[in-house]
């Protein structure tokens, strides 16, 4: 036999030994010791037989102020890249027409928006308004808006 493999032969064996004896295996039959576990308890605090709930009846708490949101459409006058432009457009749009006007941001633009509507015969109504009191080219976006403004 090769020395080289007489010696890889070797350590392996050692190695094997090394690593089946190191650990002690519990024998079958053998009983295992089980610890004590201590439990603390809280004492019970008592109640007096009459112990009685009141009810107390609830008070009426105001909804916030904060519109709720869902799907509608609002009239696109405008789009900037800057947006201070964008905020100055709104501004004046804010003179010239009734209903919310807001700049989002998509970007890079700034997009100049008015109009809270849920359905689109009311924006067909405020993008012909818009047209005829000169922002040309305003079109309708389906979009989130706000409720109960």
């Amino acid at each position: 036999m090769n020395p080289k493999h007489l010696v890889l032969l070797i350590i392996f064996v050692i190695g094997a030994l090394m690593v089946t004896s190191c650990a002690k295996k519990p024998e079958v039959g053998e009983p295992t010791e089980e610890l004590p576990v201590l439990v603390e308890e809280e004492p019970v605090e008592e109640f007096p037989e009459s112990f009685v709930v009141e009810e107390v009846p609830p008070e009426e708490i105001e909804a916030p102020t904060v519109p709720a949101e869902t799907y509608g459409y609002r009239v696109q006058i405008g789009a900037f890249m800057s947006q201070s432009n964008a905020e100055l457009f709104a501004a004046a749009a804010r003179t010239n027409l009734t209903g919310n006007v807001y700049v989002e941001q998509i970007p890079p633009w700034h997009k100049v928006r008015v109009g809270d509507l849920l359905s689109r015969e009311e924006a067909e109504m405020l993008k012909a308004k818009v047209l005829q009191l000169g922002y040309p080219g305003s079109f309708i976006v389906e979009t989130m808006v706000k409720l109960g403004l």
